[in-house]
């Protein structure tokens, strides 16, 4: 194990229960629009998918797995013809801040992705990979290169000290919810070190596949269909 990676524990969230308060969930949800916004979320999910769709003109359909409220898709308005499709288990998730959202909604289970073979050009995914065991990792990969046409892109937070001491002091300092403060360290321990990833897309049959380093301690991992 590298020496600023911690173990992997795999730690129950707030946010995954369906029966969080109303209030704390919604806080929660602008949390995460927050670090998308803020941290470099929004930044690495538009750098990857020009690596896989580069060409902002064409007609391009996409689905977001765990896309909560679907702000990441949001942020392609520069795609001239997109169609968004923001996938999640929860609806409330989904049905939240969507006032001028273009982004389709769609409740559904990862593992069991309901669409048709090649409906979409690119599945992506972010902050969304540490929720899941690396065999059901597997299976949702497996799943969004059924779906996808082009390929599947994954991103989210590296195990590391760094951004769990970061998010800790967040916690510590009450500038996030209290369903954040419990929900963010806990997504790190259970988050993937880049390598970790590599061996999970590796388990599925993809033409190509790559695993790179994004700012700040994210990781992307692609894969060609």
């Amino acid at each position: 194990m590298p020496l600023f990676t911690p173990r992997r524990i795999d730690v129950p969230e707030l946010l995954d229960e369906h029966d969080a308060p109303r209030a704390d969930m919604e806080r929660s949800l602008r949390d995460l629009r927050r670090f998308n916004r803020y941290f470099g979320g929004t930044g690495v999910y538009r750098r990857l998918l020009r690596r896989m769709a580069p060409d902002r003109s064409e007609r391009l359909v996409i689905i977001d797995l765990g896309a909560g409220t679907a702000d990441l898709l949001d942020s392609l308005r520069d795609y001239r013809d997109l169609l968004a499709v923001g996938m999640d288990v929860n609806i409330g998730h989904l049905l939240y801040l969507r006032d001028g959202s273009r982004a389709q909604r769609v409740v559904g289970d990862a593992t069991r992705l309901p669409f048709r073979d090649g409906a979409a050009d690119v599945v992506t995914s972010a902050h969304f990979f540490h929720h899941f065991a690396p065999e059901e990792n597997a299976t949702i990969l497996g799943e969004a290169l059924r779906v996808a046409r082009r390929g599947a892109i994954v991103n989210d937070t590296r195990r590391h000290y760094v951004p769990l001491a970061v998010v800790k002091a967040m916690a510590a300092l009450r500038v996030v919810g209290r369903i954040t403060r419990n929900d963010a360290p806990a997504s790190i321990r259970r988050g993937y070190t880049i390598a970790e990833a590599r061996e999970i897309g590796a388990r599925v049959r993809a033409r190509r596949l790559e695993a790179v380093r994004a700012w700040p301690f994210r990781f992307g991992l692609l894969l060609w269909r």
